[in-house]
């Protein structure tokens, strides 16, 4: 029968810790570091300490070594058993503009050590796959695409179901567009904003832009345009939002807008889609295959474009409502217990 254990905290245990608030308690302490190392020399200090850091954690794992180790987030600790680890996405690779030095040294270092050592590579998408096969030269049943869940607390809401919630953020049931994700360069969010500006103010004050998200790295001019924006009534920023509150944020929403330049996978479109809401989102990347046609899909470069798509999601009724019904028959394909049976079933080909 098999059996699962959990390597948190470098230490080996029987049950998964979902004490949330002790683990952003651990980011919150983690910030002061990240700020550090952003300041040390990679080459010399960063990637030594990392390399003795792994090998320790690996050494505490010398018991297990009839299990199969699954790292679930590109870097893959020394083990000796067997391995799987799951690469997200490529984007320190493909656009490395979009993180901090400190990051992109890591993830490539990671990603490449843990390539060469790795049993079985994991991705959530077709696309970065694909990606992965053909930056790196790999065979193909190396690596699995496994997509993700989307959980069921995303769903369509009656009115006197959302109005507790909405009220609380002075928002209206389907009188609003709106945006979810980190406040971050690779989310083109200065574009998405500039081809929402160029709406009619009658149309944007019908259906004012609802942006939800916590600051992340190079967010310093975003948070700038974003003042100005609210300051100006142009703009509702609702900063991060409570997992219970955030599902009701979606489904009072009348179109959810996901104009990112790079995504692995793009999971609040399926959240978007399980509520009910139709899209308009980039035509790159993973993103084209998650929505797989139920959204109007545009040129994340292009604010012309986006804007026109903007503007029909807003008008065109007809279009809004034949996109809820795919978005619903879409996302009703994706679920947690598929990821779960798909990431046993890749565990199984590492041992039949």
């Amino acid at each position: 029968m098999a059996e699962i254990q959990y390597f948190q905290g470098g230490r080996v245990e029987s049950g998964f810790n979902t004490d949330f608030e002790a683990i952003a308690s651990v980011e919150a302490r983690n910030s002061y570091r990240r700020f550090i190392k952003a300041l040390l020399p990679n080459d010399l200090l960063l990637k030594p300490f990392r390399r003795w850091k792994a090998g320790r954690m690996g050494r505490q794992l010398k018991d297990y070594d009839s299990y199969i180790f699954h790292s679930p987030n590109y870097n893959l600790i020394p083990v000796s058993g067997k391995s799987v680890v799951t690469v997200h996405d490529l984007s320190v690779f493909r656009f490395s503009r979009f993180h901090p030095p400190d990051r992109v040294n890591y993830l490539r270092d990671s990603i490449h050590s843990s390539i060469e050592r790795a049993d079985l590579l994991v991705t959530d998408s077709d696309y970065v796959r694909s990606e992965l096969l053909d930056l790196f030269g790999l065979v193909a049943d190396s690596v699995v695409s496994i997509p993700l869940g989307v959980d069921e607390r995303f769903g369509p809401r009656a009115a006197n179901e959302l109005a507790p919630t909405l009220d609380k953020y002075g928002l209206k049931g389907k009188k609003y567009a709106l945006s979810v994700g980190t406040i971050e360069p690779r989310k083109n969010l200065h574009a998405t904003l500039r081809a929402y500006r160029q709406l009619g103010k009658p149309l944007r004050r019908q259906y004012p832009l609802v942006l939800v998200g916590a600051h992340g790295w190079g967010s310093k001019s975003l948070a700038a345009e974003i003042r100005t924006l609210v300051n100006a009534d142009e703009l509702i920023y609702l900063d991060y939002v409570s997992e219970q509150d955030l599902p009701l944020i979606y489904a009072g929403a009348t179109v959810f807008y996901y104009m990112s330049l790079y995504e692995g996978f793009g999971l609040p479109l399926l959240e978007a889609m399980r509520s009910g809401v139709p899209i308009v989102c980039s035509n790159s990347s993973a993103l084209p295959e998650v929505c797989g046609g139920c959204a109007l899909q545009v040129d994340p470069e292009s604010e012309s474009a986006m804007a026109a798509a903007m503007e029909r999601s807003l008008t065109d009724n007809s279009w809004r409502e034949q996109a809820v019904g795919a978005g619903l028959q879409r996302a009703s394909a994706y679920s947690w217990e598929r990821t779960a049976s798909a990431t046993v079933r890749a565990y199984a080909s590492l041992v039949d």
